[in-house]
């Protein structure tokens, strides 16, 4: 018996096929996460704000929720996740395009378990940050263990944070334009295959479990004339330039959050705080406020002022919740900084044009797109997004118009978006390492300096055991640059500049430092 068992041959499962089951997998299993990670939110929602009453003398108890679970987020990230220099869906983007995205994995729970806590506490943030990094971490981990190259990783990796966008919005299209304009930068055939195949397993099982239904059940809204389009145009105008406000102030209150000398976890319970007091007067600015914003777009009779007030409340408590430490989003903030704005927007209309029969409601919804495309620089995926969330299409051209005035204008008041301006100052411009990565067709230029007792210190270029998919391209000596020759001498200190496969990367590293040490995550250049 063990003799025939012997002379099966072993099967082995093709590369393409890896990698198509791989995407499944992701999708799957990343809307299987999100699941939980949703039920996670409404536990603790129920749990923080049960003995909370909504009415009387001790509606004042609505402030201890956020103050709470804030010392508890801190404490968690604080014990378990360490200081980020890249946040979130920032980190992500980096890893994609400088780290063939390779991810640090093993964080992903206790990540997501702080974003469920943050978000039911009510703290002013969204859920689609923690879902695109349950996604593309799930796909980094899967790649390693199928051993898929590292471009079908990064690839792969970017699949998963669709996936994650389908899941937390239940938007497919949406989650694949967020990909391509966000992720990668480009629409590719070589790409797309994977995406769609995870962004549509991720939707079919979410739909499966959820339903159908789009995030926000809404009366119909029409575009009845040409003659409308310069209220869009205006209130394109005016969504622009409170993007690229909403954009500074991310940056701007995590960077003064950074500069106390406090622990975390009291950094976090300092922003708990002040959300935690905000919402004894404002109780619609806690959590995702989709509740306040399917009101507003349902036509809920909300004044003017009021809505100015939700929306400004809402855009400075959001940085100040990410700043603060609090684990979420920056989606689902955004869209209600925009369902606010165009609300009050379409009822100054309304009252300077009392003989037009406008609809503040649509506003609200064309503002939603024209804010998130202006703070994210992704028309396509404010678009598309808003389209499923919605499924509502008779007012698409004056959203698309809303939508591209809004993003010219706060790209001239803020060049960067809520993303890459983290790039930028770190020190990375994300347009030169797509270039970079374009010119040289899948190898990576990268940089690393050569430690004292390394195994290429002291020796001629020729007698190295360099790997044959990497190639020394110069050496920067003190403040020169060296084309180096067989016969060249490399030093301690020399900057050694490398184009390399992602396989022999390590090589590189192991031949250039001293055994045991890890390579740096900021050696690459561009």
């Amino acid at each position: 018996m063990v003799n025939k068992l012997r002379c099966i041959p072993a099967v082995r499962i093709p590369e393409s096929s890896r990698y198509a089951m791989a995407a499944v997998l992701t999708g799957l299993g990343t809307a299987s996460g999100i699941w939980i990670y949703k039920g996670l939110i409404r536990v603790f929602h129920r749990l923080a704000f049960s003995f909370v009453p909504t009415a009387g003398p001790g509606r004042w108890l609505i402030c201890l929720p956020p103050v709470l679970g804030g010392a508890l987020v801190g404490w968690l990230s604080q014990r378990f996740l360490g200081q980020e220099s890249l946040h979130g869906v920032t980190g992500i983007i980096e890893s994609v395009a400088r780290r063939q995205g390779e991810l640090a994995y093993r964080k992903t729970p206790v990540k997501a378990l702080a974003s469920a806590i943050s978000i039911g506490s009510g703290a002013s943030v969204g859920p689609e940050d923690p879902s695109v990094q349950v996604g593309a971490n799930l796909a980094s981990f899967l790649a390693r263990l199928l051993a898929l190259t590292g471009e079908q990783r990064r690839l792969l990796v970017t699949a998963g944070a669709a996936a994650g966008i389908a899941a937390a919005f239940n938007a497919p299209v949406a989650s694949v334009f967020f990909a391509a304009e966000i992720l990668l930068g480009e629409i590719s055939s070589g790409s797309l295959g994977v995406v769609v195949l995870a962004a549509v397993s991720s939707a079919a099982l979410t739909q499966a479990i959820s339903g159908v239904q789009p995030a926000f059940l809404i009366p119909s809204y029409s575009f009845r004339s040409l003659a409308e389009l310069p209220f869009y145009f205006s209130l394109g105008l005016l969504t622009g330039p409170v993007s690229a406000i909403y954009v500074r102030l991310l940056y701007l209150l995590r960077h003064r959050f950074a500069g106390l000398r406090i622990p975390l976890w009291l950094k976090t319970m300092l922003a708990g705080t002040i959300v935690g007091i905000s919402g004894i007067f404002l109780p619609q600015i806690l959590g995702t406020g989709y509740d306040t914003i399917e009101d507003v777009l349902q036509g809920a009779m909300l004044s003017l002022a009021f809505l100015l007030v939700l929306m400004l409340t809402k855009l400075v408590l959001t940085p100040l919740s990410l700043g603060g430490g609090f684990v979420g989003g920056m989606f689902a903030p955004a869209l209600f900084i925009g369902a606010m704005l165009g609300a009050a927007y379409g009822q100054l209309i309304h009252l300077l044009f009392p003989g037009w029969s406008v609809s503040p409601p649509a506003f609200a919804l064309v503002s939603m797109a024209a804010m998130l495309a202006g703070a994210i620089h992704a028309p396509m995926t404010a678009i598309l997004l808003l389209f499923e969330m919605t499924r509502d299409y008779h007012i698409i051209l004056p959203l698309m118009f809303a939508v591209v005035v809004s993003l010219f204008l706060s790209r001239r008041l803020e060049r960067h978006s809520a993303y890459t301006l983290g790039l930028v100052q770190a020190g990375l411009r994300l347009d030169h390492i797509r270039l970079q990565r374009a010119l040289l067709g899948g190898v990576e230029l990268e940089g690393i300096s050569v430690e004292a007792g390394a195994a290429c210190a002291g020796k001629p270029v020729r007698a190295l055991p360099w790997p044959r998919a990497a190639l020394i391209v110069a050496l920067r000596r003190e403040r020169r640059t060296i084309i180096p020759r067989g016969t060249t001498r490399i030093r301690p200190g020399d900057l050694l500049i490398f184009i390399a496969e992602a396989e022999a990367r390590e090589q590189v590293y192991a031949l250039c430092r001293q055994a045991g040490d890890s390579p740096p995550l900021n050696a690459r250049h561009g």
